[in-house]
């Protein structure tokens, strides 16, 4: 996957897809699959948002039964099926227990309700029979949890993924199918003509240089930024979505073998405690945030908020800050929803087209991503409708992989730089390695990783140590997050 700036000045597009998190790189994919002739440019980098920066789930959203949001969970519970054949190499089974407890905000009833009823929804894409647990049961399954209390609780099966690299392989079976893709390219504003765009007016970020993508339909796919785009398309338009702030903490591995549901006592709010990579990702919080959607970090009482009901479900563990490896914080781009609550607003998306013909979507969960992008492609051929393009395939067809497994650190580097479009150390250590959210936080590498990047890219020593810099700088800002304002709206 290389970025060719030639191309895209020079050709004119039939789609252009502004975005390059799951959504656009789903839409982007989906579109070339079909034959359209596509691009796809993204302002950082792949998966640089809240695609990169999920609870690691494929699943159907058991909490949403309790909003009745019936047809969102089967959408999800049936893309989960597709997901777990198409991208098995991604997405794989995962247990989960929901203990109970006396004068808990959720009774056992409800929650032996809401296991049966999603079981059923799940028909014979259920992975595993849902099972009823008593307290006995419960602890000899996870002996580590609080058993004070407890009134039993219900086991039930659903899935983990590697979102970052789902997300990029995405990007690179979209380029494979012949799309135009390109990052660190950021829209500036758009072309029209008689009131309708005809493309968009960009800068390359790397070398500043200014380009026109011409195409005959361009797709929003922006995320948490979405607003900033249709604005400028339409500068007084309502926002169209409402940004919320997740945060997830990277733990030490604490003693369990599944997937823990949690609500906490607070605010009665879902969370979860998963076992990911020999370690715990707790999370994750749901609140509105007034600040920049490039500059979205944990900070110490949403930190705290997830450690105090970890604590009493773990009682045995001495649950604090020390045990903390690093965070990560983004923004959910959902649907524009005035007075509910955050973590009552629905996932479900939505898809708009401006009168200038801007297409774009906002909400959506993780895991319909690939159902959202058929739906955006579907509306955009109705635009496009002279011109004779294939079915949607991406149901049957999952998205390549080319991971370099056992790879040494040198060929590692040099295949993110050269077929995985990685520019910065941030780019290589964050989202290609995923390095930064292991103990070592990528720091044990950094220097090796900035000397075979530099000699990949031909970096000054000045530029080198400017990488290096904002990566330190990176990982300072998701472990220190005491000096993180929370800017909670």
């Amino acid at each position: 996957m290389k970025r060719d700036i030639g191309r895209l000045k020079s050709e004119k597009f039939d789609i252009l897809v502004i975005g390059g998190g799951i959504n656009g790189c789903a839409i982007a994919r989906d579109a070339s699959l079909r034959g359209i002739k596509s691009a796809l440019i993204e302002k950082n980098d792949f998966a640089c948002g809240a695609s990169g920066k999920t609870t690691k789930l494929i699943h159907g959203g058991i909490r949403y039964l309790e909003q009745f949001n019936f047809k969102l969970v089967y959408e999800a519970l049936h893309e989960r099926q597709i997901l777990l054949r198409t991208a098995s190499h991604l997405v794989h089974p995962l247990e989960f227990i929901i203990p109970v407890y006396k004068n808990g905000p959720r009774s056992l009833l409800k929650i032996r309700a809401g296991a049966t009823i999603y079981g059923w929804m799940a028909g014979k894409g259920n992975l595993q029979c849902h099972r009823w647990l008593k307290k006995n049961e419960l602890i000899s399954l996870e002996h580590n949890i609080d058993a004070r209390n407890l009134k039993g609780g219900v086991k039930y099966c659903d899935a983990q993924m590697d979102d970052v690299r789902l997300c990029l392989d995405n990007a690179i079976s979209a380029y494979e199918a012949g799309c135009c893709v390109a990052n660190k390219i950021e829209a500036a504003g758009f072309i029209k003509k008689i009131g309708k765009i005809t493309g968009v007016e960009a800068s390359d970020k790397l070398t500043g240089e200014k380009l026109s993508i011409r195409a005959s339909i361009v797709v929003n796919a922006t995320g948490a930024w979405s607003n900033t785009t249709v604005r400028m398309d339409e500068p007084k338009v309502p926002p169209i979505t409402r940004p919320t702030k997740g945060i997830h903490i990277v733990y030490r591995k604490l003693p369990h073998e599944r997937a823990i549901i949690l609500s906490h006592r607070f605010d009665k709010r879902i969370f979860f405690v998963i076992p990911w990579r020999n370690l715990s990702l707790i999370g994750t919080t749901d609140t509105d945030f007034a600040g920049s959607a490039d500059e979205v970090y944990a900070c110490a009482d949403e930190v705290e908020y997830l450690l105090e009901e970890t604590r009493r479900v773990f009682p045995g563990e001495s649950i604090d800050r020390k045990g903390i490896i690093t965070t990560y914080a983004s923004l959910r781009p959902l649907v524009n929803v005035e007075r509910r609550l955050a973590w009552q607003v629905s996932r479900e998306h939505l898809i708009r087209e401006s009168r200038a013909g801007l297409i774009s979507v906002v909400g959506g969960k993780y895991t319909t991503y690939r159902h959202l992008a058929e739906q955006v492609v579907d509306v955009a051929l109705r635009k496009l409708a002279d011109m004779n393009f294939k079915k949607c395939i991406s149901a049957l067809i999952g998205p390549s992989s080319k991971v370099q497994n056992n790879a040494s650190l040198r060929r590692s580097v040099e295949y993110a730089v050269k077929e995985e479009m990685a520019n910065t150390l941030i780019d290589l250590l964050v989202r290609r390695l995923q390095l930064s959210n292991t103990p070592s936080l990528g720091l044990d590498c950094l220097q090796e990783c900035a000397g075979i990047m530099a000699g990949l890219l031909g970096w000054t020593d000045a530029q080198k140590d400017s990488e290096i810099r904002k990566y330190r700088e990176e990982i300072r800002r998701n472990t220190d997050f005491f000096n993180n304002p929370c800017l909670v709206s």
